[in-house]
């Protein structure tokens, strides 16, 4: 063969392997491109598809907080309902049937018929008592007859029933014009948190503090029973069950706050106590929340 021949044939085959080879890698290139664009164009529909689901987490929950001040709100009107039920019914009958015990005294009796009558009166006098404290329990008369302080205050004396010390402590006070539904929801709220400390507490002693300061209103529940917030993955610390499944009503108190545009904090570490916050402004897009 000549060798010119040779070396042409040679240059054609390596010509024609490059242009496979460019080929080759065009291809390669063009998938690549493809496969890139085919990407972005599932992470646009990824994008699109949690913004949307975001949308509707944000508008879920904002219906949740709705149904949460409605739950509210319905609760508060059954709890009145039945005080004054309690207190237009029960209540008299109770007072009644002591006014008969009290003419029965004035008869002429057996012996034994006054030990009788004494003991039925002391029952009278004792489910009168219960009655009166489950009223107001139910819905404070002194949360609008006096104000938010002054039920703070008959809260600590009725957590005595509990074995529960508490001190409430009054700071600055502005002039803060407390909704009476605001006041029964953070009365609510802080007795929760006593119950908590009445029921988990080693010791049962307890601080609520109340200020307001330019229309900023603030309560403070504060005990020295600390516990871990965030427990080893082993479980709970020993004796701290019963505070931890109080989880619920912790995030109740938190929603009920965001609702009313405040906030709950709470802090609690072992051997350094538990303080749990709520923070309110009053001013008038509460009192437009509260009125809707």
């Amino acid at each position: 063969m000549n060798p010119s021949e040779n070396n042409g044939k040679m240059t054609a085959d390596g010509s024609s392997a490059k242009d496979t080879l460019r080929a080759s890698q065009d291809t390669r290139i063009s998938a690549e491109r493809a496969a890139y664009s085919q990407l972005q164009q599932w992470n646009r529909l990824l994008e699109r598809k949690l913004a949307e689901r975001a949308q509707e987490l944000g508008r879920a929950l904002v219906d949740l907080r709705s149904l949460a001040t409605a739950l509210d709100a319905a609760k508060q009107g059954e709890r009145t309902q039945l005080a004054t039920e309690l207190h237009d019914y029960l209540s008299q009958l109770l007072v009644l049937g002591h006014m008969k015990i009290e003419q029965l005294k004035r008869l002429p009796l057996p012996s034994r018929g006054d030990a009788m009558l004494q003991e039925v009166d002391d029952v009278l006098t004792q489910s009168l008592q219960y009655c009166k404290t489950l009223m107001a329990e139910l819905s404070p008369p002194i949360l609008q007859e006096q104000g938010l302080a002054a039920g703070l205050r008959s809260l600590a004396t009725q957590m005595k029933r509990h074995d529960l010390d508490v001190v409430v402590e009054v700071g600055q006070m502005d002039e803060c014009a407390i909704p009476l539904s605001c006041s029964d929801l953070l009365f609510r709220s802080v007795r929760e948190l006593l119950i908590n400390t009445a029921k988990h507490a080693v010791v049962k002693q307890a601080t609520i503090r109340l200020t307001c300061d330019q229309s900023l209103l603030q309560i403070m529940v504060r005990d020295e029973g600390g516990f871990d917030l965030n427990p080893a993955l082993g479980g709970p610390p020993a004796g701290t069950e019963g505070v931890l499944s109080s989880k619920m009503g912790l995030l109740t108190i938190r929603e009920r706050m965001k609702v009313l545009n405040g906030r709950f904090d709470f802090e609690s570490a072992p051997k350094q106590g538990t303080t749990a916050t709520l923070t309110l402004p009053i001013g008038p897009r509460t009192m437009s929340i509260l009125s809707a």
